[in-house]
């Protein structure tokens, strides 16, 4: 009787869910995804840390002390960088979640930077900002705002804010010489291409008749010429006013692709 009771459950349909419904459904399994696999990497880098002897362990603690209040400083007081998401009507579903992805490597920089970031997020709204979410945008010190980034420079002036706005790109005819964020507050394009599209970013800031300008960067660069990952610019121009040299700034940027465990696990085995 119980047999044949679950057959016949088996066969009863469930209802269709709404298309709102599978929207809200899809969310919420991407969600899950993200945080088992943010798990999955926490658990790697513990069993790193495992296997560090003493003085890396000691070294690894006192980084990861100090990233709270790295965090708090750069929210308050940081280098400010605007990270321009209105391109999201030219990315594919793909391109926007790596985009949060990067922006979501920003976070773990911050944590390390000497000169922390003081990031802030335009246009939060619509597929981005359930990306951004996902990867856990509630929890960022991080100014995001639904506002794009003309109404926000049109707010900034209306404040009195006499800072100069100057957009990044790499197809600016002139290169950024300093980085002062005292007087300057730096714009990066929030778009990931995969066919490198030129003069986006260029167009959007006579579009906004602010100034352009590009990193310096180019003989450093190997191999054919690739647009940088955001995550990286953000690094490069922090690592710039660290060591006011753009060579080292490149450089020293490249190793945040490494988890600092990983980092600091290499590190000591050199020098045994």
């Amino acid at each position: 009787m119980q047999e044949q009771q679950i057959q016949e459950g088996l066969k009863e349909k469930k209802p269709k869910l709404t298309r709102d419904e599978k929207k809200v459904l899809k969310y919420q399994r991407a969600k899950l995804r993200a945080k088992i696999l943010r798990k999955k990497i926490a658990k790697k880098v513990k069993q790193k840390v495992h296997h560090m002897n003493q003085e890396a362990k000691e070294k690894y603690s006192e980084i990861k002390n100090l990233a709270k209040n790295n965090l708090q400083l750069g929210y308050e007081s940081g280098i400010p960088i605007y990270i321009d998401l209105e391109y999201d009507v030219l990315m594919t579903d793909r391109e926007i979640r790596s985009l949060a992805l990067q922006i979501a490597h920003v976070q773990g920089i911050n944590k390390e930077l000497q000169f922390p970031i003081q990031l802030h997020l335009t246009n939060v709204r619509g597929v981005q900002k359930n990306e951004l979410e996902k990867q856990g945008l509630s929890k960022w010190p991080v100014h995001h705002y639904e506002l794009g980034l003309q109404e926000l420079i049109q707010e900034s002036l209306e404040k009195g804010i006499s800072k100069e706005f100057i957009y990044l790109s790499p197809d600016a005819d002139t290169y950024l010489e300093s980085v002062d964020p005292e007087k300057c507050i730096y714009i990066v394009g929030g778009f990931v291409d995969r066919q490198v599209q030129k003069y986006m970013s260029l167009n959007k800031a006579n579009t906004l008749q602010i100034c352009s300008k590009k990193l310096p960067i180019e003989s450093f660069i190997k191999g054919t010429r690739r647009p940088l990952n955001i995550d990286r610019v953000v690094a490069i121009l922090s690592l710039f006013y660290q060591h006011k040299d753009w060579k080292v700034a490149y450089e020293q940027s490249d190793n945040f692709n490494i988890s600092l465990a990983e980092r600091i696990s290499r590190q000591h085995q050199k020098q045994e």
